[in-house]
């Protein structure tokens, strides 16, 4: 089925990014990312428990990884997120120290950094049968889940995140020392008040609503009359009929609306935190209006991000092309790398960058304003809507910025 599939194909492109010893990176092979080799391994770990095709040669050498990096862990009195989640990985794989697992909760068990780090080192000791230290790291996780601080983070994460995960981990290592309710209810208050969820924070709040729909009892609900046996997941049209649902039990359920649409009109230009301007160039260096370009001519687009927020954040820059353009240098234009754009500004080092067939599209690290700049070419007459310019903080989806949308023109 489709969600197979897309879990194969996950499966393939995370390993083209493995290195030879078993570390993985972001966009290409690359090591050095601790917290990242143990998400992917701990990936590649539930999938492999599924019943997905993982070659064993690449998971034990992310394994072996993971053993290697642990071993090396020097003292910490505020951190550990990569240790703790690597310990957890290990041990739901049976390669773990028991010994490593009981310090650590012993000896440092507040010193770890996030709460999600604390019920990973919660997870780790019940996947050993130590419920006692397990249910003492998820109390200190649940006291903790509230109080992380909202700027960059190494591990990714979020107060939002890392509550899912606290939920989900303790319910999946059947902790009495969490408040499913009250983490439930948490989690269910900030994603109301956040438009714009991250990844981390979406994969994390799916694993705590599975992990709560196996650990709970049948629901009582009757959809249009209908008993319902489980859990309720149903797509509605806005033009379709009405539907009833009803608790005919004695708990309380919740229930979350979660609505698609495409805008009816065009959203103007706007940001929170950062500013996107969208510009397009002569080969010699002069503005040009988009809606008057003469066939198989050659512009460059210069982006320009404006940072208010003077933060440390990994940024997505999307520039969705007008169906009348295409790439025609797929390489990110630097000041000095072609000779006759020697006017151009000096432009950003992308970590990433895309040239698809309808989208420019760059990752970037950075603190700060920065440019960036490649070639497009106008090569079918007509006129084109032409879609915003987006830039958005990827584990800080609240802060990013649109150019406004607009008219392509080519003669």
């Amino acid at each position: 089925n489709g969600i197979a599939k897309r879990i194969e194909g996950a499966i393939d492109r995370i390993l083209a990014n493995q290195t030879g010893n078993g570390a993985f990176g972001l966009w290409r092979p690359a090591g050095g990312d601790f917290w990242l080799d143990a998400y992917v391994t701990d990936f590649l770990s539930r999938a492999k428990a599924a019943g997905y095709a993982v070659p064993d040669r690449a998971f034990e050498t992310a394994l072996s990884n993971l053993r290697n990096r642990v071993a090396y862990v020097g003292d910490f009195d505020k951190g550990g997120e990569a240790l703790a989640y690597a310990l957890m990985v290990l041990a739901r794989e049976g390669t773990a120290s028991i010994g490593d697992l009981r310090y650590y909760a012993d000896a440092k068990g507040e010193a770890f950094g996030t709460a999600l780090a604390q019920a990973h080192l919660g997870r780790a000791l019940a996947l050993y049968g130590e419920q006692r230290r397990a249910d003492t790291m998820f109390r200190l996780a649940s006291a903790n889940s509230s109080t992380r601080k909202r700027g960059w983070r190494s591990d990714y994460g979020s107060v939002l995140r890392d509550t899912a995960g606290v939920l989900a981990l303790g319910v999946e290592a059947g902790s009495q020392a969490i408040d499913t309710k009250r983490l439930t209810q948490r989690i269910t208050n900030r994603i109301a008040d956040h438009e714009h969820t991250s990844t981390q924070e979406k994969v994390w709040t799916l694993l705590a609503a599975n992990a709560l729909l196996k650990d709970a009892a049948t629901a009582s609900i009757r959809m249009d009359g209908r008993a319902v046996d489980g859990s309720v997941v149903e797509v509605l049209e806005a033009d379709g009929d009405p539907v009833t649902i009803e608790n005919t039990g004695d708990e309380a359920i919740s229930a979350m609306l979660t609505t698609f649409g495409v805008p009816t009109e065009p959203e103007p230009a706007g940001g929170n935190g950062y500013g996107i301007e969208r510009t397009y160039l002569t080969m010699e260096g002069d503005e040009v209006s988009p809606d008057a370009v003469a066939q198989n001519e050659r512009l460059v687009v210069l982006l320009d991000v404006t940072d208010a927020r003077q933060a440390q954040a990994r940024l997505m820059v999307d520039d969705a092309l007008p169906a009348g353009f295409e790439i025609d240098n797929p390489t990110l234009l630097r000041a000095g790398d072609i000779a006759a754009l020697d006017w151009l500004p000096d432009t950003a080092q992308a970590d990433h960058a895309e040239f698809r067939s309808d989208r420019f599209i760059a990752a970037v690290t950075t603190r700060g304003d920065f440019s960036l700049a490649y070639i497009v070419r106008a090569i079918s007459p007509g006129t084109f809507h032409h879609p915003a310019a987006i830039v958005e903080d990827m584990y800080r989806p609240e802060f990013r910025a649109r150019t406004a949308a607009g008219t392509v023109v080519v003669k």
